[in-house]
């Protein structure tokens, strides 16, 4: 088994070595394969011009494979985009209450933990009379059950995550509010972006098989930008408002001044892209292959890792005013180490000024390991925490 000393070679122009990059929940380093595919697209579009994208069609389509099998569902229907912000609004703009007039108000249903691709645009809904319903994470115990218990015949569509990207805390109940809106028939859209490739997770086991998906590879995937998607459910045929003209190329029937739409991920599919970000994410997935790095894999290692960090902050036993270990408890934690201090920011700095790279939200201190970062940097990185809380104390 190849161990994270071994790897770092994979990723030596991203400096791994050198550097304790503690930021992978947010964006991983790329191995050096990523450099060929992009070299790749270049000399397709070189020697193909126009007719490259044959080729590119099937970089799009092995990516929409690696994430069939992260789903765990191989004939799964991908609709793919530049961002998730992007594939939100085609999902948002398919919803009936948006299409056809309403008797009641358009209701929406989300929490207060959702990634600002979500927030900011459910947000300025808000402003145009839209009621967002935003249910508090606080008590997480019972957050399943409020989120239910505010969908009603009214709710035109619920969106949560299956990980909150502040906190780290795993939404185990995600699942029961999918199945409840089902039941309901209100479309239900979970953001799976920090539980895919880093815990154990499909869509079967988290009960989402009626839900819309969306994630991306920006994080733990390591393919970088432009490599995210919506997973449509089984049989679902859309007609969004929002709609590119490569939706168009399945229904080539059509009447001369009629929208036509594709079926099932066709309906949702977007415009000219660049193809780039794909030839990067299938040669960082070949990788992944050749490495052994499947996703059982990543999530035992991170496990690890997080372990690692949790219990030497444990055992610093720090005043809770200065850094405090998350309330929810390491069994339901996710990817990465959130840690609680009103000084977020300056620990971020500090922790800069000596070599670790980390990132903040809110008073949130984040701490986000990967593959390639080994338990000696680990120990580096806790020696930093340690005597810059000595400093603040």
């Amino acid at each position: 088994m190849t161990t994270a000393h071994q790897l770092q070679g994979f990723y030596s122009e991203f400096d791994v070595t050198n550097r304790i990059l503690l930021s992978g929940h947010s964006h991983q380093a790329w191995p050096n394969a990523a450099k060929q595919g992009l070299i790749d697209c270049f000399n397709d579009a070189a020697k193909h011009i126009d007719d490259k994208w044959g080729a590119a069609f099937e970089k799009a389509d092995r990516v929409r494979d690696f994430y069939r099998t992260l789903l765990g569902e191989p004939q799964g229907e991908i609709a793919l985009g530049q961002s998730t912000h992007e594939l939100i609004l085609r999902f948002l703009s398919d919803l009936s209450c948006f299409k056809h007039k309403k008797q009641t108000p358009i209701k929406i249903v989300t929490t207060n933990g959702e990634f600002h691709s979500m927030r900011r645009q459910l947000d300025r809904l808000k402003d145009v009379n839209i009621e967002v319903k935003v249910i508090d994470t606080q008590p997480q115990d019972t957050l399943a059950e409020r989120l239910i218990n505010a969908l009603d015949k009214d709710t035109d569509a619920v969106l949560v995550s299956a990980v909150f990207f502040a906190s780290s805390r795993i939404f185990r109940q995600v699942g029961d509010v999918a199945v409840a809106a089902n039941a309901l028939n209100i479309p239900c859209l979970v953001d799976v972006y920090h539980a895919l490739n880093v815990i154990p997770f499909s869509l079967a086991s988290w009960q989402l098989e009626t839900a819309f998906i969306v994630g991306g590879g920006y994080k733990y995937c390591q393919a970088g930008e432009g490599n995210c998607f919506m997973r449509i459910p089984k049989g679902y045929n859309g007609s969004p408002i929002i709609t590119g003209w490569f939706a168009e190329f399945e229904s080539l029937d059509q009447a001369p001044g009629q929208v036509g739409y594709g079926q099932g991920q066709g309906a949702f599919a977007g415009s000219t892209y660049d193809p780039t970000s794909h030839y990067r994410a299938s040669a960082v997935f070949d990788f992944f292959n050749e490495q052994g790095l499947s996703a059982e894999r990543l999530a035992g290692i991170n496990k690890q890792q997080i372990t690692h960090l949790w219990q030497g902050i444990e055992t610093m036993a720090l005043n809770t005013d200065v850094l405090a270990l998350p309330a929810h408890g390491i069994e339901n934690n996710a990817g990465f180490l959130s840690l609680t201090t009103c000084e977020a920011a300056t620990w971020v700095k500090k922790l800069a000024e000596q070599g670790v790279k980390t990132d903040s939200r809110g008073n949130q201190l984040r701490l986000g390991p990967a593959p390639y970062v080994t338990n000696e940097q680990l120990d580096t990185a806790l020696d930093a925490i340690s005597n810059i809380a000595k400093s603040i104390v």
